[in-house]
């Protein structure tokens, strides 16, 4: 009865493994997908307009360069060589027959024999640094979209609060013309105008605070996308 549970335990962290695994291909959506949401076309072009990104691209071509070049290394190290024997040549004057006894060419190849070991270990370096820089990209591809969500929903937030402040800010001003004009009148004490005065600039701080935190998570975000939000379409 132990058995079979035991097999059990032991296949579920494969079954799990491959459920876990990752599409790179589906972090950043491909450019002609359509009816897609607005922060998945802000990562589409982040991925594609920052510059940090198409760096990444440049490695994984160079390093897939410098295997083609590591793979045709040994045209450069095998050396071949030959000669025409001196006897059978048509100016020779061969009276001693020594021809019949010479071959007509000579041939011959030199080939060190650490190409054997070296060659093929820099084609697999080349090899293991074109998966590094496939993980790079792949990683860069995880950090490109949480860096533009966590922004986006930054700049969403402090538009709000901006939104709500400003809204504070015009209630403050009529309840401040309205004890202004009470106080001028008479009809309000000094001590109370000065609070409201207080009050009122305060709410003013506080509005221009938040339109300082909402302008600048817009730029956060138009600096990664290199375009400005109201021309992403």
């Amino acid at each position: 009865m132990k058995t079979p549970f035991i097999a059990l335990l032991l296949f579920i962290p494969v079954i799990f493994s491959k459920a876990q695994s990752v599409d790179y291909n589906k972090i950043i959506l491909p450019e002609n997908a359509s009816n897609i949401e607005f922060e998945e076309k802000l990562v589409q072009l982040a991925w594609k307009n920052h510059p940090s990104n198409r760096v990444l691209y440049n490695n994984l071509s160079a390093a897939k360069y410098e295997t083609k070049m590591a793979s045709a290394e040994w045209l450069n190290i095998v050396r071949l060589s030959g000669n025409l024997n001196e006897f059978n040549a048509p100016w020779s004057n061969d009276e001693l027959g020594r021809s019949q006894f010479f071959p007509r060419y000579n041939i011959g190849v030199m080939i060190p024999l650490g190409i054997f070991v070296s060659t093929p270990s820099e084609v697999k370096r080349g090899r293991e640094m074109e998966q590094v820089a496939l993980h790079n990209i792949n990683n860069q591809k995880l950090a490109m979209r949480a860096q533009v969500l966590r922004l986006y929903n930054d700049y969403l937030m402090n538009k709000e609060i901006f939104n709500i402040r400003s809204q504070e800010l015009e209630e403050a001003s009529a309840n401040f013309l309205l004890l202004q004009q009470k106080f001028e009148k008479g009809e309000e004490q000094y001590d109370r105008y000065i609070q409201g005065l207080s009050a009122f600039n305060k709410t003013k701080i506080d509005r221009a605070a938040a339109q300082g935190d909402y302008l600048n998570s817009k730029l956060s975000v138009e600096e990664l996308i290199g375009l400005k939000l109201e021309d992403v379409k």
